[in-house]
Formats: C-alpha cells, sequence, structure tokens
C-alpha cells in the first residue's frame, strides 16, 4: 500500500483495498451461514429421530410389560383354582416363562416363601422368610404390581413382576411373583438394546423415581439420576426432545418418552460432537470450492480499478456503506461496456441478497425472548394488535408465579430463571400450533389462544396449572400458578383493555389465595 504524504492514498489503492475486503467478508458471512444452518439441520435430525426411537421403545416396553403382567395374573388363576400349585406345575410355568423371568416364587402373607422355580434355585430355599419393605408394600397393596428396582434376598438388583392370590372365599393368602434381574441379560435388553454405528447413540430406561432400569453401562444400573435434564422431563409425563449437558458436561441430543402404563421413561441420546466431522467436513469443502473464485474476483476487481474508476468507486462505496452500516438500500444504477464491471456489479447485488436474508433472520431471532425463548413483549404487543385488526376471535390466558420472590430468595436468581425456563417449556407442552406462548415481563407469562373461546382457554389454563403444581421444578420443590382469562371480542377490543383485564382476572387468582384460575367478569376457582 503506497502512501504519499501530499496526496495521500492513491484512489486505485483505496477501491482496491475496499473490495479485497468486501469479498473476503462476504465470502466468511456466506460460509458461516450455510455452516449455521447446516448444524442446525443436522441437529434437528438427531433430536427428531432420537425422539421417534424414544416413542417407538415405549411403546414397545409398555406392550412387553403388559404381557408380562397377563402371564403373572394367569399363573395367579391357576394357583387359586386348587388353592395351591405342584412345584411341578410352577417348574413347567417358569419353564414356558423363562425369557421374562430370572424365578417365579410364591409368597405367603406372613413373608414366608412357599415355593420357587426353577427347583434348582439355590440362592433361596423354600420356607425362607422374604421380609423386606418391597415385600411389605406388595402385601399392603394386594394388587398387581410391577415394582422400583432393588435389592433382593439374593442381592441382586431385580424388579418384581407381582399378582396377588386369594383364596375361594376371597381371603389373601399372599401373591405369586416373576423376578427380573436387572443386571442379567432379559427381555427388556433384548427390547432396548439397540445396534448402532460408532458413533456413540444409546439407549437407557429409568423408573418413575428417575432410577436407571436398563443403561448400555451395567454400572449405571440402579443409579438415580432424576436430576438429568431429559429424566426429569421424561418422569414428570412429557415427550419431547432436548439438547442438554451432563453432570460429566457431555453435551447430547436426546429424545424422551413417557409410558403411562408403566410410570417408566425411555431416553434415546446421541453425543453432540457427532456433528463435528460432516460440519469440519462441509466447512473444508465451502472454503476449497471459494477458493478459486475468490481469486478469479479478487484479480478481476484490481484489474477493473486501474481500468475504470468512477464505477467502482461507487461499488466500494456501497460495499463499504453495506458492511459498515448494515444498509440494505438498492445499489446505485452502475451503466458500463466493461463485462467485468457487469460480472462484479451481479455478484455484489447477489451478495446483498443474501446478507438480506441473513439480517432478516437475525430480525425473527430478537422476536424472542433471550431467557426462555418465548415471544417477547415486543412479538406480543405487535401479534396481540394484529389479531385485534382481524377481529377473529381468541382468548388470552395470563399468569405469574405464585411467592416467586421466595424462590429468588431461597434458590438465587440463577436458579430462578430455570424455574422460568421450566414454566415455558410447560407452555409450549400445552399450547397448540398457532398458539403464541409470550413472555409479558419478570415471572408474568401469557398465551394467545388463536380461535379459542374462554371455555377451552380455561381447560388449557386447568391442565398448565395441574402439570406445573404436580411436577417438581428445577429446584426441586414444586411451583404453582395464578392465571387470569379474557375473550376477543366479546371482553375487550382494544390491546390495552384486554391486558388490562387479563391482569385484573390474574390479581384475582392472587387475592382469592392463587394457584387457581380465574375467567374475568366470572368468579371460576381452580380444582384442587
Amino acid at each position: 500500500m503506497s502512501f504519499h504524504p501530499k496526496k495521500g492514498f492513491k484512489l486505485v489503492t483505496i477501491v482496491s483495498f475496499i473490495i479485497v475486503v468486501s469479498i473476503v467478508l462476504t465470502m466468511l458471512i456466506s460460509i458461516h451461514s450455510s455452516y449455521s444452518v447446516s448444524r442446525q439441520s443436522l441437529v434437528d435430525n438427531y433430536l427428531s429421530g432420537n425422539y421417534d426411537r424414544a416413542m417407538d421403545l415405549s411403546s414397545a416396553t409398555g406392550d412387553l410389560l403388559v404381557r408380562i403382567q397377563n402371564s403373572v395374573n394367569s399363573m395367579a388363576s391357576i394357583w387359586q383354582r386348587n388353592e395351591t400349585m405342584d412345584p411341578a406345575l410352577l417348574n413347567d410355568l417358569y419353564a414356558t416363562h423363562h425369557e421374562y423371568f430370572e424365578s417365579i416364587s410364591i409368597v405367603r402373607k406372613d413373608h414366608t416363601l412357599i415355593e420357587i422355580a426353577p427347583s434348582n434355585k439355590k440362592a433361596l430355599q423354600v420356607g425362607t422368610n422374604v421380609d423386606s419393605l418391597i415385600v411389605r408394600s406388595v402385601m399392603k397393596l394386594r394388587e398387581p404390581v410391577i415394582t422400583d428396582p432393588f435389592i433382593g434376598k439374593t442381592g441382586n438388583l431385580l424388579i418384581l413382576v407381582t399378582s396377588p392370590l386369594f383364596d375361594k372365599n376371597n381371603n389373601y393368602y399372599g401373591y405369586i411373583g416373576g423376578t427380573i434381574y436387572l443386571h442379567n441379560s432379559n427381555i427388556l435388553q433384548l427390547i432396548l438394546q439397540q445396534k448402532y454405528e460408532s458413533n456413540g447413540s444409546y439407549i437407557f430406561a429409568v423408573d418413575a423415581k428417575g432410577n436407571v432400569i436398563f443403561h448400555p453401562d451395567a454400572t449405571m444400573i440402579g443409579k438415580n439420576i432424576a436430576s438429568n435434564d431429559a429424566v426429569w422431563k421424561v418422569i414428570a409425563g412429557l415427550n419431547g426432545s432436548i439438547e442438554y449437558t451432563d453432570n460429566n458436561g457431555k453435551q447430547f441430543y436426546a429424545g424422551y418418552a413417557y409410558n403411562m402404563s408403566s410410570g417408566w421413561g425411555i431416553v434415546s441420546q446421541t453425543p453432540a460432537d457427532i456433528v463435528n466431522e460432516p460440519l469440519n467436513n462441509l466447512l473444508e469443502s465451502s472454503i476449497l470450492q471459494s477458493l478459486p473464485l475468490l481469486f478469479i474476483t479478487l484479480a478481476a476487481g484490481w484489474i477493473l480499478t486501474y481500468l475504470v474508476v468512477r464505477p467502482l468507486h461507487m461499488l466500494a462505496e456501497y460495499s463499504n456503506r453495506m458492511l459498515k452500516e448494515w444498509s440494505m438500500d438498492d445499489m446505485p444504477p452502475i451503466r458500463s461496456a466493461t463485462y467485468e464491471i457487469k460480472l462484479l456489479y451481479s455478484s455484489l447485488r447477489m451478495t446483498a441478497r443474501q446478507m438480506q436474508k441473513y439480517i432478516r433472520k437475525l430480525h425473527t431471532e430478537t422476536a424472542l425472548d433471550g431467557l426462555t425463548g418465548l415471544a417477547n413483549r415486543r412479538n406480543f404487543d405487535a401479534t396481540l394488535e394484529a389479531w385485534c385488526l382481524e377481529e377473529e376471535p381468541f382468548s388470552m390466558i395470563m399468569l405469574d408465579i405464585d411467592h416467586f420472590k421466595l424462590v429468588n430468595d431461597t434458590y438465587g436468581h440463577p436458579m430462578g430463571d430455570q424455574v422460568i425456563q421450566f414454566l415455558a417449556a410447560t407452555m409450549r407442552n400445552v399450547s397448540r400450533e398457532g398458539d403464541l406462548c409470550f413472555r409479558y415481563g419478570g415471572e408474568e407469562l401469557g398465551i394467545l389462544l388463536r380461535g379459542a373461546n374462554k371455555e377451552r382457554a380455561y381447560r388449557v389454563a386447568e391442565r398448565l396449572r395441574h402439570i406445573v403444581s404436580n411436577t417438581p421444578s428445577p429446584s426441586g420443590e414444586r411451583i404453582t400458578i395464578s392465571l387470569g382469562i379474557i375473550g376477543f371480542p366479546e371482553q375487550g377490543t382494544m390491546p390495552e383493555e384486554l391486558i388490562a383485564k387479563a391482569d385484573e382476572a390474574l390479581y384475582t387468582s392472587k387475592r382469592e389465595g392463587r394457584n387457581r384460575t380465574t375467567v374475568y367478569a366470572e368468579r371460576v376457582l381452580a380444582a384442587d
């Protein structure tokens, strides 16, 4: 770069420098955009695939448990015919169902083991007292039970599938049960053990308390991992997918599914670093493909600066303005018979369009609340005003976390943020496509329900309230919410009026004891 103290920089040098900077930055922006879009596509594919796999295995596991329970119920019916069971018959039943059970036993109500199959079972003998908390709970329930994992008399971690035994006078005798050893090869493993390529993906199952029932790493079986982000969602009865970091700092793309019949949850997850290799290949390929065009364009730019100063000066000014001010106004008309200038003009115009798309994407992202991912206040105000102008009926739910200051004071503001995120995720799960979940400010959030009357809005609000109050929040404590509902157009036609009335209904819920839903102008108490 030449410098003349009296004359300053040469115009050719200045224009050439701007062109070089513009082209390089444009290439970097294009490559970065392509990289970001491709990464998100890969992440979405893994999240979707793991969710589908978790749902399929949850259904298969539920069906299997129903079959296992039905098998035990059938054995109980056989016992009840004669109020006893021949050891040989019990061994035959075990032989028929050995793919399900490690053993089958009959336990009297005084906790005494009466029969066990296979008969060569050395760890337990007939007449042994098998009293334990699990056995007592089964006796107390007197109904078919699939227990949580526990350590049995043999020292093995197992689950017990039982059916009660009643004599002909309907007096309770005890139970017949089959054991499934979780550390041994069993039927659950045959269903849940998936063969993956060497990408680190795996599946695990947990019970209703977050205890691991199945895991490829046998040392994990029996451990409680309820604090895992995917696990606490699935034991709360939710289905979905999540990108999260475990306690060891490793990031995963996970799908999770809850099985209602058993209360168990299935999680299928893939290490997040699986996307690095294809993305690095894409980045390398993009750079290699861009370099020839970059070099050609740079060479043309240097030549053109000597041939035509004025057109290049105009292009450089626009490029400089576009990069420094992110200005997206139309390019100035360039009239030139030179082929290279026309080509550069077309390339820069195409670049400007690509940057316009990129900026529009950024504008879209600014419509979301940074903490919750819900629509922010600006987005909510614009949507509410538009819906009012369209005159299509809708309802609005405003809600607030009860005693939220106590959460912040007790656990700190970072935990308070997690509680708000937990509530936002639950709101998404109860809303429909087309509804708008938003954060109004602080711990006050809401839902706009397109085409919904107040009755449907009330049902949605009550469902949300019950899920929140019955699900442990990230702090480990259950929170409650108060909600207010208004309907458009019967209760107002202007945005300010609707917001004021929704707030009035919300604070009516607060005044009347919290943890309830109030429809504006109607006093509706939430069910316990």
